[in-house]
């Protein structure tokens, strides 16, 4: 594992992760739903070091969408407990002051980790990704691309003659038009 390796994102994460898990552990004594948040917080910890530690193994995701996910979740969790309390806070600080303060320190870590989830999801262009697809790892063929592969196939000679030049005997209106040599691609046919 090498620290110096990671993204600015990926280290506010690191740190966002490890508030919540201490601040989680002490604070609320993983009770509740405080759990679900000191987990998503190991998850982010998973995802960013993951691909450092294993390269050949893939996450069941982009890594954008799993950080906004497990950032969100740990996120919200703790912000909802939080307004839950937030009238005992006062309370809670004379007779449980460290308790309440690592709690704090939890919640300020999982407001940061869904920050920061939300800002490696946009560097990847905002586009949710979960499961791995072997679709995203082959190269995408447009119908358009395919169209003159299909077109180069062999085709049957007419069965009519070529036409011949109008000679001064015969009128030209009398005489099949004929037929151009190859039709234009898809792609060469102008747009109407």
């Amino acid at each position: 594992m090498d620290f110096s390796k990671l993204s600015q994102n990926d280290k506010l994460a690191v740190y966002g992760s490890a508030a919540v898990i201490v601040g989680g552990l002490v604070g609320v004594g993983a009770a509740g739903l405080g759990i679900v948040a000191v987990l998503a917080a190991a998850g982010m910890l998973a995802v960013i070091f993951l691909p450092q530690m294993s390269p050949e193994t893939n996450l069941p995701g982009s890594k954008g969408s799993l950080m906004l996910l497990l950032g969100a979740a740990a996120g919200v969790i703790l912000v909802l407990g939080l307004l839950s309390i937030i009238g005992a806070v006062g309370l809670m600080l004379q007779f449980a002051a460290l308790n309440t303060l690592f709690y704090l320190i939890a919640v300020a870590g999982g407001i940061l980790i869904a920050w920061v989830g939300w800002k490696e999801f946009q560097a990847e262009g905002g586009k949710f990704q979960l499961g791995t697809s072997t679709a995203s790892e082959r190269p995408a063929v447009s119908p358009a691309a395919a169209a003159p592969a299909a077109d180069s196939a062999p085709r049957e000679p007419a069965s009519e003659p070529p036409a011949s030049e109008p000679t001064a005997s015969e009128p030209a209106a009398d005489r099949a038009p004929s037929e151009p040599a190859s039709e234009p691609a898809e792609d060469d046919r102008p747009i109407a």
